[in-house]
């Protein structure tokens, strides 16, 4: 933010000023009241407290320079990419950034940034206090995705940086926000107020819903039947399959919510950015004597058989909106396969 500098219009009237101080010192002395020599003095303006603290062509400028920030250090690997990465983004979006270049799944920064995308700005938090946060939306015209994109300054010393960007799912649709210029509010994680559940809980249940195999007791008030849920439970049932009797399969996703976000929308529910870790785990039956793994596999693990089980990590980004009444489900979501272990 520039420093608001001082219009030497206003210098020459100092004199002026600490004579008025001067003269209502002296009044106040003399026995006259106090505020015959004040009345020209009002209360400060109260602040907009239910407004956006930016305007929509500064929040657009800042969305459109760390996206484009962002794809240019996509690719670089290492501390030296990590480095350069944690000056635009920070929180989840950096911990993907960052798995993305190691596992060399980024694009070429020229690739990336010949389909840049322009930014749309959806949303900003309300008020002028910090955090602040802008939520934007790009569409990859070659993919027809749309993504849905978090930045967020946490403190006045802080610039904005993209904490999450995460692409949304096909048919998924982003309830309204309200006016951009009004502000959206923040909603704690942990704030179930007004909601099925908090954004938090409905983390815990979304994640118990897709776990493999499936619970005996479905959670309450969430659904997985969006495509992110479908493609999951269908892979699954796939692997299971190929798998047999030689080896058990086993899936649990973990919400990571330390650096969740989440804003209260116009109809009274929320959207919430948080990331799950997944875990597969295979574990080689009696009847067979290992496992041989595909080579996307073993370059993580590090070895081409197990006799024993193989586990794989997998990040996934994920976007839910919690409702006042119904149901949680996911709008956006991704996943990328971080680590291996096997025995």
């Amino acid at each position: 933010m520039t420093p608001t500098r001082i219009p030497t219009t206003l210098r020459p009237r100092r004199r002026t000023a600490l004579a008025a101080a001067a003269v209502g010192l002296a009044l106040a002395s003399s026995g006259c009241g106090a505020t015959d020599a004040l009345v020209g003095v009002h209360p400060a303006p109260a602040e907009q407290a239910a407004t956006a603290p930016l305007d929509e062509d500064g929040a657009t400028a800042i969305a459109t320079r760390l996206l484009a920030a962002a794809a240019a250090d996509a690719a670089t690997k290492g501390e030296k990419g990590h480095d350069a990465r944690a000056k635009v983004l920070a929180g989840d979006a950096l911990t993907v950034a960052d798995t993305t270049a190691a596992r060399g799944a980024a694009p070429s920064a020229e690739a990336d940034l010949a389909k840049q995308p322009a930014p749309t700005v959806l949303a900003q938090s309300r008020g002028r206090e910090w955090p602040r946060a802008i939520l934007a939306t790009t569409l990859d015209e070659t993919t027809s995705t749309q993504s849905l994109h978090v930045m967020v300054s946490r403190k006045p010393t802080e610039p904005y940086r993209i904490e999450s960007s995460v692409p949304m799912l096909a048919g998924s649709r982003l309830p309204s926000l309200g006016s951009e210029g009004g502000g959206a509010p923040f909603v704690d994680a942990e704030d179930g107020e007004g909601l099925v559940m908090s954004p938090a809980k409905a983390f815990d249940a979304y994640a118990a819903a897709l776990a493999r195999p499936a619970p005996e007791k479905a959670p309450a008030d969430v659904t997985t039947d969006d495509p992110f849920g479908q493609a999951l439970e269908a892979s699954a049932a796939v692997q299971a399959k190929a798998l047999g009797k030689l080896a058990r399969l086993e899936q649990e996703h973990e919400p990571d919510l330390d650096d969740a976000v989440a804003f209260r929308l116009a109809d009274g529910s929320a959207v919430a950015f948080g990331l799950m870790r997944r875990t597969d785990t295979i574990t080689v039956g009696s009847g067979a004597k290992e496992l041989v793994l595909p080579s996307r596999y073993s370059s993580l693990v590090g070895k081409k058989k197990v006799t024993r089980s193989v586990r794989l990590t997998s990040l996934e980004p994920l976007v839910l909106v919690v409702p006042s009444e119904g149901e949680v489900s996911a709008i956006g979501a991704t996943e990328l396969l971080s680590s291996g272990k096997g025995s």
